[in-house]
């Protein structure tokens, strides 16, 4: 999972501290726009897919298996956890073809500044999106 490690990489550089909900959008909207345009998927990753969200299987456990980033929590008054995230902890350079690069920044341009619920909201109503619903009925075991 190479390319799916420099990606996150690279978003992280250009967004940084960012919530696995967040990276798996980003994840999403890459591999839709890389699809638009290339014709393939982008990614490795297997989204699991619902009419109202999705996960991508063993997403946190890879995220933490990249040595440049490290979750982050933070804690209120009482040391209960409020918030977590991944940051990068190593100045690295993403090593990454032109045209995953192109998609990337694309990508992080037009959706980077949107607050969650409006992120969601995007990738659950992108067409592709919904014809893998209604492909499989109400759920859609791969993309």
């Amino acid at each position: 999972m190479k390319i799916e490690r420099e990606i996150i990489l690279k978003i992280l550089k250009e967004v940084p501290d960012q919530h696995p909900f967040r990276l798996s959008r980003y994840m999403f909207l890459i591999d839709v726009e890389f699809q638009r345009r290339y014709g393939r998927k982008l990614t490795e990753f297997f989204y699991r897919l619902y009419p109202e969200a999705f996960y991508i299987e063993g997403f946190p456990q890879f995220l933490e298996s990249i040595d440049e980033i490290e979750k982050q929590v933070e804690t209120d008054e009482q040391g209960n956890p409020k918030r977590g995230y991944f940051r990068l902890v190593k100045d690295v350079t993403p090593q990454l073809p032109d045209d995953v690069r192109k998609v990337v920044d694309f990508v992080i341009g037009k959706y980077g500044q949107l607050n969650d619920m409006e992120l969601n909201r995007v990738v659950v109503n992108l067409p592709e999106y919904k014809r893998l619903l209604k492909k499989a009925g109400l759920s859609a075991d791969r993309f």
